[in-house]
């Protein structure tokens, strides 16, 4: 029973890692978006959020969410791997009992979405490290990872002409923000 369960954990730590994998491998030679539409940018984060209740109801963590309605033009497929995986690394990241923030700002030109955490930080090097494929960080913390979800992140942010940046320090937990132009949906000509 107890090899049973191992096996169980491990094929679907590795169907993981295949599926992120490949979601990389899409991104990285996706030059161009398709696929955009006008969604609600906030619900989508919201339904991030409930999608990995069971994680952060586990830890305990106390939510801080600021979610105003807030419109987007880009992929949504592809922001909303952004938004879970962003939400998934804090969560894990964090202590039993920490606080996890997510919210959006309109900044006129842009969106800022931010996602910070009290958890375990990182160091200067690790901030440096953290958008490159593979790269995990401190392997002594026995998280489960592969390294590619960050990669995954950054292109995704790239592509819809954005940035991302960490503010972080070993025991104080990470700050993510997202800065996404606000773009508009073209008019479909009437040719």
């Amino acid at each position: 029973q107890e090899y049973l369960e191992i096996i169980a954990v491990e094929s679907s730590r590795l169907a993981t890692l295949a599926t992120n994998v490949l979601n990389l491998s899409k991104v990285e030679n996706q030059t161009i978006l398709t696929d955009q539409k006008v969604y609600d940018l906030s619900e989508q984060i919201r339904g991030a959020i409930l999608l990995l209740a069971p994680k952060w109801e586990e830890k305990q963590l106390e939510m801080a969410i600021e979610l105003p309605d807030c419109s987007y033009y880009g992929n949504k497929d592809l922001l909303g791997e952004v938004w879970i995986n962003l939400l998934d690394n804090a969560i894990k990241f964090s202590t039993v009992g920490g606080k996890l923030g997510v919210s959006v700002f309109d900044l006129g030109t842009k969106l800022a979405i931010t996602i910070s955490d009290t958890g375990l930080g990182m160091d200067q090097e690790t901030k440096q490290q953290i958008f490159n494929k593979f790269y995990q960080g401190d392997t002594s913390r026995a998280t489960a990872g592969n390294g590619v979800g960050l990669a995954i992140v950054d292109k995704v942010v790239a592509l819809h002409g954005g940035t991302i940046t960490v503010k972080s320090a070993v025991g104080s937990g990470s700050r993510f923000e997202v800065l996404l132009p606000k773009r508009v949906k073209p008019e479909r000509s009437m040719a």
